[in-house]
């Protein structure tokens, strides 16, 4: 089968869990969207109704592949598209901080959750995954992709530490400050990039006009 140059791809966060709501650590936790959730995905899905997705990816925790099930059922060919489980997009395992709040991470682990916050590329958190790591995975099976798939038009839905360290990766944004935090991903936000020219441009960042009034969006925390 020839291969195609250029690809589109739909890089997108899972919608709204309870866990997110209570600011508790996800990881591989795997905690399910909640009503918000699933909402966000249903409108995700009917904003994305107009392009014809050609191949749909997804982290295996089911936050996610419900977020990628409800988008593929928008679309009009959704009897012939496959959800394929890509580990590579795996949320970020946070080891012992999975399940706790952030208020209580911070308290029982100050120093390391103050280099999360003003270092997060050298925090070790016990137990956990360093973030270079997972930015090494995360772009090898985008990588994958983008050299193997024949489709033009790919969504890519997962997590949002995944999503960001992918857009940190692509705008070639240095590792040694802050630069990750910069970045909001809301829940079921939408980020665009176009592939040629063996070369990644960007076309959209965070958009989650579909699922908000514009004024609705400044100052969310992701």
């Amino acid at each position: 089968m020839k291969k195609n140059d250029q690809k589109v791809i739909f890089l997108i966060r899972h919608g709204n869990t309870e866990f997110n709501t209570k600011k508790v650590f996800r990881g591989h936790y795997d905690v399910p969207l909640d009503k918000n959730g699933i909402n966000q995905a249903e409108k995700t899905g009917k904003f994305l109704n107009c392009i014809e997705i050609n191949s749909i990816y997804s982290s295996p925790l089911s936050r996610a592949y419900k977020t990628a099930e409800i988008i593929k059922n928008f679309q009009n060919n959704s009897n012939k598209l496959d959800i394929l489980k890509e580990e590579g997009f795996l949320d970020l395992n946070f080891g012992d901080w999975e399940g706790k709040e952030y208020d209580v991470v911070a308290k029982l682990y100050p120093q390391i959750y103050n280099d999360w916050i003003i270092r997060p590329f050298k925090a070790s958190i016990p137990n956990g995954e360093m973030l270079y790591a997972a930015k090494e995975r995360c772009w090898k099976a985008l990588t994958r992709i983008i050299n193997e798939d024949t489709g033009t038009y790919i969504v890519i839905v997962t997590h949002r530490i995944i999503t960001k360290l992918l857009i940190l990766k692509i705008l070639e944004i240095d590792e040694s400050g802050i630069g990750i935090w910069k970045i909001n991903q809301l829940p079921c936000c939408i980020n665009i990039f176009e592939h040629k020219h063996q070369t990644f441009f960007v076309s959209l960042l965070n958009y989650s006009y579909h699922l908000f009034d514009i004024k609705e969006t400044f100052f969310k925390v992701d």
